[in-house]
């Protein structure tokens, strides 16, 4: 088990080996300035005054003053490949702290025609030489899940308190060191990082991807799938899928990762795990479409269901009739009443708005509306959009093709009880930090970025989305707006942004007012992509006080897990509550993984996993 430190090690002694470089080249500046402030003195000095008037010694002055001269001119022609030299070293520190290895990998986008070279030549390596390999390939994953600083939109001094607040749990209480951390403070509509990394080993929470999807239940988020081009060499080495064959899950109370089902504790594990689309219905997940790598050659029209409770956990595909839709990725699903409807996407080259739903009490499919944008007034072809519902209308926001994206002022709805389409004009945000010339107070058209709905305290539907980009791949976005189904107001959110440009990243939230967002490609201020695991919660609304009072009691207990339900409701925390936590673990279970937890298997090496089973 302590090859799992040795590589959180490496990664902090390469982390830290970055802040001792640049402390080597302030001191070689220092030094350097030191010297050249001494020469300048040396050359500056006035000399000696002289009383003796003598003519003799005048006449002497004369003549040594042409020896004098040369002297002078020798000794800088001396000090001259000295100060260049010193120079030369300065710049090579100075170019040793700036270089950033820039991995070519994530600069691929996730379009149908992305391609893959995988070295076919590497059978014919002995299984030494191989496992070697695979531990060099791990490690620029390890700097990328180790390597993150904390961030939060929130930079209000006053939260940076000491106090500690405890639940007040017995004397049964176990021993760990209390943490201190800032005051907590409920505040709505703030992006804040969920610092989770520190808590687990390597290959106990994801990695970076994108092309995923995540829905949340009261206690857990649930992440399936997804992409790194960097973990995809690895897999194909080992002869797996190169996408995450992964469904994970993060408790919302304890702060921790688990890896619920893989390619081996589930044998029915779909290939097909980027740009699907992820429901939870009756506390089941059930996924629809997708695509294989290759994005485009292979495509799913599939049901798949995943269980995750002890007794039944597992992946099952449904086995359905009927009209089945075309197969196909990037779609958008709701679920009304007992009917799954599916609307657009893509097989790679050909795009739809078609609107098909499952019957998820007979399995049977149905061919609802065929859209004919040639001969009536139905919507353009799309995938990657997202789609809110209202109990009536079906909306669909933003998506586009492979080189354009779909504006969000003018909002195609598909009328569930008509079965025909309408379309509702939007209202623009009219505040100065919204409005600009080329905008007008909307959001601009979008794909690939994330949305969720919450039902607010006087009824109202309002739908969040975040991120995205342009058809042009140059343009990303950053930003959160707010959509009210019932006035179809856009509003910005002005007191919270991603902290980087980010899409192909996905958001869910979790029935009492909070957004989650996870993953996706980040666009930095250098023009450089980088695939992110990160962890993002925003309250969209206020919610319950108790709901408030649970959230504080878990910022300051992220334990909780730790002590057996007795114990929790005679402290006073309500059954809803603690039926929100993870089955009680032993407190002498440090985290790392044993024989009976399943890991990633694209982030761990042969040999680490060797000693694991």
């Amino acid at each position: 088990m302590h090859i799992f430190n040795l590589y959180k090690l490496k990664c902090i002694i390469i982390h830290k080996l970055r802040h001792i470089w640049t402390v080597v080249v302030f001191v070689a500046n220092l030094l350097d300035n030191y010297y050249r402030r001494a020469i300048n003195r040396q050359q500056l000095q006035p000399p000696h005054p002289n009383n003796n008037n003598n003519n003799n010694i005048m006449e002497q002055e004369i003549q040594d003053e042409a020896p004098e001269e040369q002297q002078q001119q020798q000794q800088q022609q001396q000090q001259q490949p000295l100060e260049q030299a010193q120079a030369d070293f300065v710049a090579r520190f100075n170019a040793i702290a700036a270089a950033e290895p820039m991995d070519a990998s994530d600069m691929e986008n996730e379009d149908a025609d992305d391609e893959i070279d995988i070295d076919d030549d590497e059978d014919d390596v002995d299984d030494d030489e191989n496992e070697l390999s695979d531990v060099e390939d791990s490690d620029p994953e390890m700097e990328e899940m180790y390597s993150d600083g904390d961030w939060t939109t929130s930079n209000d001094e006053s939260e940076m308190s000491t106090t500690i607040s405890n639940v007040g749990l017995g004397p049964v209480e176990p021993s760990e060191p209390a943490a201190v951390r800032p005051m907590y403070s409920f505040q709505p509509a703030r992006l804040v990082k969920c610092q989770f990394k520190e808590k687990h080993c390597i290959g106990g929470f994801p990695l970076g991807r994108s092309g995923h999807r995540i829905i949340a239940s009261k206690s857990h988020l649930y992440s399936l799938g997804g992409y790194n081009p960097r973990s995809a060499l690895t897999a194909a080495r080992r002869g797996r899928c190169l996408l995450f064959q992964e469904l994970w899950s993060y408790n919302f109370a304890t702060n921790h990762w688990k890896l619920e089902l893989n390619a081996d504790n589930a044998s029915n594990m779909p290939t097909e795990l980027a740009s699907n689309a992820l429901a939870i219905h009756n506390d089941v997940l059930i996924s629809h479409g997708g695509t294989g790598y290759p994005f485009g050659e292979s495509c799913s029209n599939d049901c798949y269901v995943y269980r995750t409770s002890d007794t039944s956990a597992g992946v099952e595909r449904l086995k359905v009739t009927g009209d089945l839709p075309t197969a196909q990725y990037g779609p958008g699903i709701v679920i009304h009443k007992h009917y799954l409807y599916t609307i657009g996407g893509t097989t790679g080259f050909d795009y739809s708005c078609d609107v098909y739903r499952l019957n998820l009490q007979t399995s049977v499919w149905e061919n609802v509306y065929i859209c004919r944008p040639e001969m009536r007034d139905d919507p353009e072809g799309r995938y990657r959009h997202e789609v809110v519902y209202d109990g009536k209308h079906i909306f669909v926001l933003g998506g586009g093709t492979s080189n354009s994206v779909y504006d969000l002022q003018r909002i195609p709805a598909y009328n569930l009880d008509a079965n025909s389409w309408d379309y509702f004009d939007t209202l623009p945000d009219r505040k100065s930090c919204a409005w600009s010339q080329n905008d007008k107070g909307y959001p601009r058209p979008r794909k690939c970025f994330s949305c969720v709905q919450h039902q607010s305290s006087n009824g109202d539907i309002e739908a969040f989305i975040t991120g995205g980009l342009q058809g042009d791949f140059s343009t990303y976005f950053s930003d959160i707006w707010k959509l009210n189904l019932r006035t179809k107001q856009w509003s910005i959110i002005q007191t919270a942004s991603l902290p980087r440009p980010l899409y192909f990243h996905s958001a869910a939230h979790s029935d009492n007012g909070c957004m989650y967002i996870f993953g996706g490609i980040e666009y930095n201020d250098k023009e450089t992509l980088k695939r992110r695991n990160d962890l993002y919660k925003m309250w969209m609304t206020i919610p319950k006080l108790s709901e408030m009072c649970w959230d504080a009691i878990t910022y300051y207990n992220d334990n909780l897990d730790l002590y057996d339900r007795k114990t929790l409701l005679a402290a006073g925390i309500p059954k809803t509550f603690t039926e929100r936590l993870p089955p009680q673990r032993s407190s002498s279970d440090s985290g790392e993984p044993g024989t009976s937890m399943v890991t990633s298997l694209y982030s761990i090496a042969k040999r680490a996993r060797s000693q694991m089973q």
